[in-house]
């Protein structure tokens, strides 16, 4: 079976319990309502995701990839994705500070966390009445389809909803609205045992951010070392042996980085988002694609 996604594209592999994932030359933003195709990246973010994962897998964290094929594809182990968002956080920056605006700061300089902050979206949209009855989950794709107009998501979507875990409930929220605990979109059935979660935090999330971080430390740049502010990634089961892994790409789509700490020197996706020129955003993609390959040295 083909899986044909907005980035990349998935197709058997010749060895059982193996898939083969092509990356595209498409970048998109603003929950899919921005896309763009540049020349030329497949490669770069191909390059990126082999370097992360030869990092990762250095570190004995369990990963899906297998190696890189080509420029463009990467053979990795077949898995049942969660349909969940794996975010770590060094600094406050971003949308998460419409949901958390305490952690402003008047000063512009963005606030840093001592340890680091884990939280979950959910990869389903959350769509809620008046557009239906009563509130609902549908793939992002579906919603799209059905309430992503001129460019615009009709108010009552929210795509990649945060989600809150409280004593083994789960609730929906807003993702970009200030939170309260109190006002959940909805409730949803756990998509993994507590047991999971955790091992997801403490075997996935955290060794991921520190392996990655402190990689992104060690390079030099004009500007000075470079920061990971943030990334977000991705698990699933794998299909050999049923464990969960990081899975998907993890590429220049998937964090913030900063040289010298910097948020205006951002090298990241977030050029795309801002609307910067193409050529900026290929260039940029480019650089961190070499950049990327100091990780094993």
């Amino acid at each position: 079976m083909v899986i044909e996604g907005k980035t990349k594209r998935i197709v058997p592999a010749a060895q059982a319990g193996m898939v083969i994932m092509e990356t595209k030359n498409e970048l998109t933003g603003g929950d899919a309502a921005k896309k763009a195709t540049i020349e030329g990246i497949a490669a770069h973010k191909t390059l990126q995701t082999a370097n992360v994962f030869n990092l990762l897998k250095k570190h004995d964290i369990p990963v899906a990839f297998i190696e890189q094929q080509n420029d463009t594809s990467l053979l990795c182990y077949e898995c049942d994705m969660l349909p969940l968002e794996l975010v770590m956080r060094r600094y406050a920056w971003g949308s998460f500070l419409k949901r958390e605006p305490t952690f402003q700061q008047t000063d512009g300089v963005p606030y840093r966390f001592d340890a680091v902050r884990c939280d979950l979206y959910h990869k389903w949209t959350a769509v809620v009445p008046p557009l239906v009855k009563a509130p609902e989950q549908m793939e992002e794709h579906k919603a799209r389809d059905r309430y992503l107009q001129d460019g615009s998501w009709q108010k009552g979507t929210y795509t990649d909803p945060y989600l809150h875990i409280d004593n083994g409930r789960w609730q929906i929220h807003p993702p970009k609205a200030p939170f309260d605990p109190s006002k959940p979109l909805m409730t949803i059935e756990p998509v993994c045992t507590e047991a999971e979660r955790q091992d997801i935090l403490k075997q996935l999330m955290l060794p991921c951010f520190e392996a990655l971080e402190n990689a992104w430390s060690r390079i030099e740049t004009q500007f000075g070392p470079v920061a990971l502010a943030d990334i977000k990634i991705e698990a699933g089961r794998r299909k050999t042996d049923g464990k969960i892994v990081i899975g998907d790409v993890i590429d220049n789509d998937s964090w913030r980085i900063w040289p010298g700490g910097d948020p205006s020197k951002q090298l990241d996706k977030q050029n795309f988002r801002d609307g910067h020129p193409l050529s900026t955003v290929a260039d940029n993609y480019a650089l961190v694609a070499e950049l990327t390959r100091q990780f094993l040295e």
